[in-house]
């Protein structure tokens, strides 16, 4: 397995990453779509990836760090500082369940060696406020789970913010159902955490949304599977083939989405999503937990992604294929 492991990782290693257009930190969970929408902004030269801190969510926060480090390293990309948050939300005890959480802590075991280095010791949360608040340094964060890092940040230093460009989340339903089976009309990033994530909204930072409205039209669904098992023959490809396997009965019943890779494609493409200002603010009460609703007659807090074009996105996904 290790010999298999280094044979894929041979024709991706590369020098370290070149300096890019848009500098980004990526906030995430470590599910199988955060790796994959990982590995997306990787391929992309007008990105560079400035940091990525790992939070509790899809997988424990070390052991999500864990896959992060294998792919990064694997894809060359050895100087990325990499930052653990804590393993609870910021507020109550919401949480995914258990058994996503094992099986996603064990992603990109067997297909790379363990990371040779190891996670920075500043805690996500102390990293965030502190990177955020120079002003010198604009930079964009795409987050891709629960807000906790930036909820505990927000906590930490009130007036952070100052150095954040945009910050782009992956979270929340606002004209369509949830995906929380015990809480319809919520979704899970902003189920787990809710306090986390009013506390963002409750800022002064530019945030754009990119909710289920938008990731509901861009399924990853049986042909996209095949097409990676049928062409899947680059180091890229071979990496999302089997992230996908992972979820291949999700994929066959037509409950897979694009959820985090758009929200990472909108960084670099602004036609792939439409979008709209709204007043948006998080319910926290138990019969509505999570639960995006829009604010009549306040200033608009966020952008949000109301649509996306799927025909635009697959051909951006075909481009992990060789």
């Amino acid at each position: 397995m290790r010999i298999l492991a280094l044979l894929l990782i041979l024709p991706f290693l590369s020098p370290a990453q070149p300096p890019g257009q848009i500098p980004v930190i990526v906030d995430t969970d470590a599910g199988a779509d955060d790796l994959i929408a990982l590995l997306w902004l990787m391929r992309q030269p007008e990105v560079r990836i400035e940091a990525v801190t790992v939070g509790q969510g899809l997988a424990h926060p070390a052991e999500g760090a864990e896959s992060v480090l294998r792919l990064l390293e694997a894809g060359g990309l050895t100087t990325i500082p990499v930052y653990i948050g804590m393993d609870r939300p910021v507020q109550g005890t919401g949480a995914f369940p258990a058994d996503w959480r094992a099986g996603t802590g064990k992603l990109l075991r067997d297909e790379f060696p363990a990371a040779r280095r190891r996670p920075e010791t500043r805690d996500a949360a102390k990293f965030l406020a502190d990177r955020l608040m120079d002003p010198r340094r604009p930079v964009r964060i795409l987050a891709l789970g629960p807000l906790t890092n930036l909820g505990h940040a927000v906590a930490l230093e009130p007036r952070t913010g100052a150095g954040l460009q945009e910050l782009v989340w992956m979270g929340g339903a606002l004209d369509v159902p949830g995906n929380v089976p015990d809480a319809p009309t919520a979704e899970w990033n902003a189920w787990v955490d809710p306090e986390a994530a009013e506390r963002v909204l409750r800022g002064e930072w530019k945030v754009r949304i990119v909710p289920l409205d938008a990731t509901n039209r861009v399924p990853i669904g049986p042909p996209i599977l095949q097409l990676f098992e049928e062409q899947a023959r680059e180091w890229a490809a071979t990496v999302v083939l089997r992230l996908l396997r992972t979820e291949a009965e999700s994929i066959r019943q037509g409950r897979y989405y694009a959820w985090d890779v758009l929200a990472a494609m909108t960084l670099t493409d602004g036609k792939i999503a439409s979008h709209r200002m709204a007043a948006v603010a998080v319910r926290k009460r138990p019969s509505q937990r999570g639960r995006l609703v829009r604010v009549e007659g306040t200033r608009p807090n966020a952008t949000i992604a109301v649509a996306a074009d799927p025909a635009l996105f697959l051909r951006k996904f075909r481009t992990l294929l060789p």
